[in-house]
């Protein structure tokens, strides 16, 4: 006799694409964030087996499974600070947004001590008055070119058509057409740039050849700054959420895997003409606590 109640049982389940990942921290159970412009996605669970094969037979007479490799590889398209932490195990730093201003970073000797010093330039450049529409996305190279004065070059033309037009006046990227003159605990303009350098308070006297090293960023709303290779680098287990396309029928599919771990490090191209994309492993670990590695929900609608 059939079942003549209940809500009946899907027979035609069919996963039509992916909506988001989500990591987890496993220790705080707060999410370290998510991504929603991916592209393929795969929950693999591959077995490897081992045949009983002998005697006069071509065909085994037993088999078992000795393992099974449980991992996910997504295509990801969308790179926040969070994906570089847990699948990179990089440090991020972030320096809140300057809408008006734009940030200044601070000078540091890159080569000799006397560029950066009392006797040199102050450790902040610092934006000339009314001059944020000429500062410009790039570094800056401060080089000494005799006791009291230096030249400055320029890492990249990125932005050099924002503001004041900047050009090379080298083809060693020098930008300024003469050697700027520091005088004690007095400003001087970097011609173009909508920066300045002040001289230190003591008697000026630098030393030729040395470098001292900034960085400039226009009006932004936030820069992260992320660090790879640092030493003690980890890759933080953390739960993985896979949410699948919400169907035209409205069926869904997602996956909680309860410990996961990155583990094919991640590529960042610079293409041509093309958005930037990456393939990530993870490797799914069993969850000792839970006894599973992963649940899967499927909901069916009316």
């Amino acid at each position: 006799m059939g079942i003549t109640s209940g809500t009946g049982f899907p027979t035609a389940r069919k996963e039509f694409g992916i909506h988001s990942i989500t990591a987890v921290n496993r220790t705080t159970e707060v999410p370290y964030g998510t991504a929603e412009i991916l592209g393929d996605c795969t929950v693999n669970f591959a077995a490897s087996s081992v045949d009983l094969i002998g005697g006069s037979s071509f065909y085994p007479r037993a088999t078992e499974i000795t393992e099974i490799n449980s991992e996910i590889t997504f295509n990801l398209k969308t790179f926040p600070d969070w994906v570089w932490e847990v699948f990179m195990g990089a440090s991020v730093s972030t320096t809140a947004a300057s809408a008006t201003n734009g940030t200044i970073g601070v000078a540091t000797n890159e080569k000799g001590t006397s560029v950066v010093a009392a006797t040199g330039i102050l450790a902040q450049p610092t934006l000339k008055t009314d001059e944020q529409a000429n500062l410009k996305t790039t570094d800056y190279l401060v080089v000494c070119a005799a006791a009291t004065t230096v030249d400055v070059y320029a890492v990249s033309s990125l932005q050099f058509a924002r503001g004041t037009d900047l050009f090379f006046d080298t083809d060693t990227l020098k930008i300024t057409s003469s050697p700027l003159t520091i005088v004690q605990d007095t400003a001087v303009e970097i011609p173009g740039t909508g920066i300045e350098l002040t001289g230190g308070a003591g008697v000026i006297a630098m030393t030729v050849g040395d470098v001292a090293l900034f960085s400039c960023a226009p009006p932004h709303t936030g820069i992260s700054d992320i660090d790879i290779g640092q030493s003690g680098i980890v890759f933080p287990q953390h739960e993985l959420y896979l949410y699948g396309k919400e169907r035209g029928s409205g069926e869904k599919a997602l996956v909680r895997c309860y410990k996961a771990q990155a583990v094919s490090g991640m590529s960042y191209p610079f293409s041509q003409s093309d958005f930037a994309q990456s393939d990530i492993t993870v490797k799914l670990l069993i969850d000792s606590a839970r006894n599973k590695v992963a649940t899967f929900r499927f909901i069916d609608v009316p």
